[in-house]
């Protein structure tokens, strides 16, 4: 694993100046490509990793970038879905390091990361790139490319409010901020009607013709099947209730895509959208005992979260908790909704700065089973240690956190 955040800014600092002027000293390797660009609040990885795999199918080169990685750098830049090696991350990152020597302003690492994986395009020589947002839109890093091919946006919900907004007319402005003329925009399905009612008012005002899932779909224990609107039927073997929606957004960009002449396989595209695999979304990571993580991590998330473990097959298990959260979370009420599905709780903490300790969560829990652990380790191991009393019908669930599941894979805690 390569550590890189020591040579640049760790912090969050939205604007578009410092990318553009690195990128700028690179060539804009960014206005070399066509772009999808992604946006929203939850789904986003989801959605780019199966627009991603349709388009590798139908035989171009895709370059995508993803953010957070759950462990390794290399997972934010993919090559047809599959992450960068460890020695050609070095030599871009080393080329993005000479770009930014002698900047006024340091750029953060997320913007480097975005360099990277623009340079490491244009290097491969990809055809077309899947860029999903970090944090917002309006001053994403990504949102220093030209007019995008086409432009997704997933469900909008609170979540990054310190810097996006406290109400959801803000939070959708800023997620909006991604639409420019010339685009056309696939909006998927929204929870809030204000939140869709501002992304539309812009899309309208910037003349952007919008695209929006029509079909109905099915969920089970192998994933979701979804028939759009002209009776074509396609699957994901994605679990969790939410890649639903996910794959209904993804399924109607890739029928936009086609009639952009970047699909003219979608049968194919069928098929490659069932074997996309995408870690830290309802990932089974055993089966007996059950063994599942999630990213889950804002409240709209562990919601959904929460649903399909109500559902079956899900329900029919005895569920015990691994629970860490970060301090810009609203981590009590995200742990209050799990509560009553879970036999037992084990509460840790994400390392750093960020992470809540898991004390301040005690309050919520009272009359529910749990115990404080703070040492990640011995939280496994505790949590894992209450599904041995019968394999077949314990499980359990790690989640609160993608840079929590991040930090358990780097120590090898799991796969």
């Amino acid at each position: 694993m390569i550590n890189w955040e020591a040579h640049f800014d760790p912090t969050i600092r939205p604007g578009l100046k410092r990318i553009a002027q690195l990128l700028a000293r690179m060539g804009d390797p960014q206005r070399k490509i066509p772009v999808v660009h992604v946006a929203g609040t939850n789904g986003k990885g989801s959605t780019a990793a199966m627009i991603g795999q349709a388009l590798a199918g139908n035989g171009h080169r895709v370059g995508m970038t993803v953010s957070p990685d759950l462990g390794h750098l290399n997972e934010r830049v993919l090559l047809n879905g599959a992450a960068i090696s460890d020695s050609e991350l070095r030599v871009l990152i080393d080329a993005v390091d000479q770009a930014a020597s002698g900047m006024d302003e340091v750029p953060t690492f997320f913007e480097a990361m975005i360099a990277v994986s623009f340079l490491a395009f244009e290097r491969w020589q990809a055809d077309i790139a899947v860029v999903e947002v970090g944090l917002g839109g309006r001053l994403d890093a990504t949102n220093v490319v030209p007019t995008p091919l086409l432009t997704v946006i997933t469900p909008i919900h609170y979540d990054h409010m310190e810097y996006l907004g406290q109400d959801i007319r803000q939070i959708a402005g800023e997620k909006a901020g991604i639409l420019k003329a010339g685009s056309h925009l696939v909006l998927a399905v929204q929870t809030y009607p204000e939140a869709e009612r501002i992304v539309l008012e812009r899309a309208a005002g910037l003349a952007i013709p919008v695209s929006r899932p029509l079909g109905v779909a099915q969920i089970d224990g192998s994933g979701v099947r979804y028939q759009d609107e002209d009776g074509f039927v396609v699957r994901t073997g994605l679990l969790g209730n939410y890649q639903a929606e996910n794959l209904a957004t993804a399924w109607t960009a890739v029928r936009q895509l086609a009639r952009l002449g970047w699909i003219s396989d979608l049968a194919r595209a069928g098929e490659e959208i069932a074997q996309t695999r995408w870690p830290g979304r309802f990932q089974v990571i055993s089966q007996s005992p059950l063994f599942v993580i999630d990213g889950a991590h804002n409240l709209e998330a562990v919601q959904k979260l929460a649903e399909t473990l109500a559902t079956h097959p899900w329900s029919q298990y005895r569920w015990h908790l691994l629970f860490a959260a970060l301090k810009d979370k609203p981590a009590a009420r995200m742990v209050r909704i799990l509560a009553p599905l879970m036999d037992s709780m084990t509460l840790t903490q994400v390392r750093g700065p960020r992470g809540l300790d898991p004390a301040t969560l005690t309050d919520s829990l009272k009359g529910f089973s749990y115990r404080v652990v703070d040492d990640q380790a011995q939280a496994f191991a505790r949590a894992w240690s209450s599904t041995e009393e019968d394999a077949s019908r314990q499980a359990l669930l790690v989640t609160g956190s993608l840079s929590f599941l991040a930090e358990l894979r780097q120590a090898k805690i799991i796969p």
